[in-house]
Formats: structure tokens, sequence, C-alpha cells
């Protein structure tokens, strides 16, 4: 919802390229750039398994162009559909380790990477209080006018929960802060599983373990497949970057940390009428609620 995305190529049903009109105000000039240059690199280091969209260029050279008051950008388009855990989908075991590694992996291969500019600090602050980018000129305090007080007290407990994890977190880099399923696409190369990964528009600097919040969250959704599906998530990431033994002790915070933390992002979207705001604030907190509840005791 933060780009209008249009496909480009011979047909509609053969896109070449994905055409990214930026939104005026969520992100600007130096900070699309680094994205796209993080694009590029991933694109050269990720493990063959791994792709990413890869940027294009003007016929002046340019990653990004200026037309008419906005920006826009051109990506490869990525193959492929995104997944459900079965029995609602084709989300197994075997895959999902390889979810888990596609997210170690980039955390790995981006310790070697240094952005041109400073990218989004993600922290305490930017996912919790008014200094959150995706307000885009809102009032985080009007989230104390549409939540309920059991909503607002669980909000607070998150955020100062979260922010005392942090506190100990040493593990901090480059995050996707988006690796949700919807933006993994599927295929098979010559036999092999192959994952799309996508949408690194809201990239950053951040602690890596709130960066699994995000797909547990998705994975939780699916009880039933659930204490087989996280196991191999969480092996498939440590087979390619290093995670605490005792990690799963505040995952389940994680996941309930990037639901509350999108209230804000939601705020910045009255675009879409006070009822979709008001509906997707309650949603988010009832998940949040739910994903704190989850276990991670897989014995």
């Amino acid at each position: 919802m933060n780009n209008s995305v249009f496909s480009v190529g011979r047909s509609a049903d053969e896109p070449t390229w994905a055409l990214r009109r930026h939104r005026t105000g969520w992100r600007d000039a130096d900070a699309i750039g680094a994205e796209l240059a993080l694009l590029e690199y991933l694109d050269e280091q990720l493990p063959e398994d791994f792709s990413v969209p890869r940027p294009g260029r003007s016929r002046d050279g340019d990653h990004l162009v200026a037309l008419d008051g906005s920006l826009y950008s051109l990506l490869g388009w990525i193959p492929g559909t995104p997944q459900r855990p079965y029995p609602d989908g084709d989300l197994d075991a075997k895959s999902t380790w390889l979810l888990g590694q596609g997210l170690g992996s980039l955390h790995s291969v981006t310790d070697s990477w240094t952005p041109r500019t400073t990218p989004v600090q993600w922290n305490a602050d930017t996912l919790f209080t008014e200094a959150h980018p995706g307000l885009m000129g809102s009032d985080a305090a009007s989230l104390r006018m549409v939540l309920s007080a059991a909503d607002l007290e669980l909000f607070d407990e998150v955020a100062d929960r979260t922010s005392k994890v942090f506190d100990s977190v040493q593990d901090w880099g480059v995050i996707h802060a988006d690796y949700i399923l919807g933006n993994c696409h599927w295929t098979t190369v010559e036999g092999r599983l192959h994952l799309g990964i996508l949408d690194f528009d809201d990239f950053g600097h951040g602690p890596r373990l709130f960066d699994l919040g995000a797909v547990l969250g998705n994975l939780a959704d699916y009880p039933d497949s659930w204490a087989k599906l996280a196991p191999a998530f969480l092996a498939g990431y440590r087979s390619a970057h290093q995670l605490p033994e005792n990690a799963e002790e505040d995952l389940p915070l994680m996941m309930a940390a990037r639901h509350t933390s999108h209230c804000l992002w939601a705020l910045g979207h009255q675009d879409l009428g006070q009822e979709w705001v008001t509906g997707h604030l309650h949603a988010r907190m009832e998940l949040a609620r739910m994903c704190l509840a989850t276990s991670f005791d897989f014995r």
C-alpha cells in the first residue's frame, strides 16, 4: 500500500518488470536509492536457491526517475506465487526450512554490505511511538481514542517488553522488516524449489530477532501445521545465520511486536477510510494477544 505497482512486459500474462510509483512522503530519493543498491548486492550475493528483484536502469543509466512530482523505479519481475501452510496450501516442512534459510541468508550476506545512506533505524521508538515512519503525519495519540482500554494496556506492555529485549540483543544489522508469506514467491527451477523474496520497501537497520516475528506470525495463523513448520523455519534460519539458543523465549513477543507496531502504520493510511483503520487496529491487537500465547515447546 506504500507504492503503486504496474506490471510491464510483452503481455499481462508474461510481465518482465514491475514499475513502481513511489508513495509521496514515504521514502525520499536517497532512501529508495539505498534500497535499490541493496537489491543489486543481494542479487549477486544470495545463494542460488534465492532471488530478489534486480533493479533496472533508465536510458540515462539511472535507477530512479522523477516525473511529474513522483519517483519511479523499475524492478525485475519475480515469478511464482505465495504459498500457505498445509492443509490449506502447499507450504510443508521442506519449503518452510527454505523459507527460514532465505531470511538467515539475507541477514548473513548483508553483514558485509555498507549502505551509501543511513537506512531507517528500526528500534523501540520507531516501532511504537510518534517516530514511526509509517504514520505519514498522522497523530500517534489518536491510537488512544480508538483502541479499548485492554488493547491499550497490551500495546504499552508489548512496547515496554520489546524495548527491554532490544536492549539485550546483540545482533543488529540490515533487516527486511516485512518478511511475510505474501512477499515470498515460490517456483520450481530444474526440479529444485526456488524462493523469490520481494518488497524491500521497509528495509532498514534493526534487531535481526524482530525480523523473524512477521513470518512466524503468519505461520501461527495455521495451528494445524504450526508444530511442524515453526521448528523447520528455525532450523533453516540457523543453517544460514546464528540465532541464540534461547531465542524461542522471545519469539512470541517479537511476533506480537510486529502486529502491535503495525497499528501505527495503519494510522498512516487514513486514505483507506476510518472504518478500515479501526478494523485493522482491532485485528492487529487481537493477533498480538494470540501470538503472546503461542508455544515454542515442540517436545
